[in-house]
């Protein structure tokens, strides 16, 4: 997907519609360079792919009818048909050249999610002013990008000051302006999106790091903070011969079905998860699953897939613990994310550079005082990257 520097007279709106001739498969593969740290906004990406995909497919009659007459459809290729926005503003850096702040953001749902190309480097700045403080030693550097940490870096160099000024002026056009004004012709979503009924806005995957801006902005409402985890492609593909076996001989022996979930079980997944959704949100988890049923046809282990395509709601029945059920749903559902990925990452043209198997990852977050999910999501081989929120700004009152 090309990318336009804008000239430095760059004025507020910022953000600008990404354009809807360019193909969300042009845009994932953008983002695969940025992964793992752009795993949420790869994510909100992929399901509004899918969700126009699905879209598509509803309408696809005339399609089985010209297979029907021998003749053969086009092949279908999704355009950027969704929210999403980028701008790229200048900052000069110590050479006294203009390097550009990128930054992608998601309106989707009542939230919005935002993504800086230089978050990494932000995350490790911050782990380095830790270290310099006498941070504990220890640990992924991740757990040391906190939002204290990122304001030690802040003041000690310009460039990271000059991303930081222009990442909280995007933060700031999405609380002032309706992101909707800017969508391209014919696409329709309310004007509302990103707020709710309260006029609470809502960032969702959010790094740690961007704290202290949002409270310049208003008061905060309380959010979920969580430790966002990783895998491969490739260490997936590496132990699916063993789980497909394990899953295989559960059946077998215990007479436990994996499958997808369905809409009679969204009472119980609900009310086992330890965040609590609505219905209708739990409609949208299922909609992308795996859970085992024993003989009764009763679900015992399951887990859905959130609007940023992590993995939601993870959960095994007590009596049903320590049998490995947890592990074999949690790398069945993964596995289904990089096939959807897989799916849309196909529609780029022959002479497309590959994606590699090394690069593309499935994620999940864990809430962060949620310490037995994250010792088992380490001891299945997913890997930490760092803190995220879900918060809500209400821009008409201050701390």
């Amino acid at each position: 997907m090309q990318q336009h520097e804008p000239s430095p007279s760059t004025h507020l709106p910022l953000l600008k519609p990404i354009s809807p001739h360019a193909g969300y498969a042009d845009y994932l593969a953008e983002l695969t360079h940025e992964l793992p740290f752009s795993a949420s906004q790869f994510g909100v990406v992929l399901v509004s792919a899918l969700e126009l995909q699905e879209r598509k497919n509803r309408g696809a009659d005339s399609k089985k009818s010209m297979e029907s007459e021998g003749t053969t459809a086009p092949a279908w290729k999704p355009n950027v048909d969704s929210p999403h926005f980028r701008c790229s503003v200048p900052v000069q850096n110590v050479t006294g050249k203009n390097v550009f702040t990128t930054v992608d953001v998601t309106v989707a749902g009542h939230a919005s999610t935002i993504y800086a190309r230089c978050e990494h480097s932000f995350m490790l700045a911050a782990a380095s002013a830790a270290a310099s403080k006498g941070g504990v030693e220890g640990g992924h550097y991740s757990y040391k990008a906190t939002a204290e940490n990122f304001t030690k870096a802040l003041e000690s160099n310009p460039v990271i000051q000059g991303h930081q000024k222009n990442i909280v002026q995007v933060m700031k056009e999405i609380l002032d302006h309706p992101v909707a004004n800017e969508t391209p012709p014919g696409i329709v979503f309310s004007i509302n999106m990103g707020q709710d009924e309260t006029g609470l806005q809502y960032f969702y995957c959010l790094n740690d790091i961007w704290m202290p801006a949002l409270k310049t902005f208003g008061k905060l409402s309380e959010g979920n903070r969580g430790v966002k985890h990783v895998i491969t492609e490739e260490e997936l593909l590496k132990a699916d011969p063993e789980i497909r076996l394990r899953c295989q001989e559960l059946e077998e022996k215990e007479g436990l079905v994996l499958g997808p979930m369905v809409e009679s079980d969204i009472p119980l997944m609900l009310e086992l998860n330890g965040v609590k959704f609505d219905d209708e949100y739990g409609r949208f988890i299922i909609k992308r699953s795996r859970c085992f049923r024993n003989r009764k046809g009763e679900m015992v282990a399951w887990a859905g897939t959130h609007g940023d395509f992590s993995i939601a709601a993870l959960h095994v029945l007590p009596e049903y613990r320590k049998t490995g059920l947890g592990r074999l749903v949690l790398h069945s559902l993964a596995m289904l994310h990089i096939k959807l990925a897989r799916e849309i990452l196909s529609t780029l043209g022959d002479d497309a550079e590959p994606v590699s198997a090394t690069t593309l990852v499935a994620h999940a977050d864990c809430m962060d005082y949620n310490q037995a999910t994250m010792i088992f999501m380490e001891r299945c081989g997913w890997h930490r990257i760092g803190f995220y929120l879900w918060i809500g700004v209400d821009k008409n009152s201050k701390e």
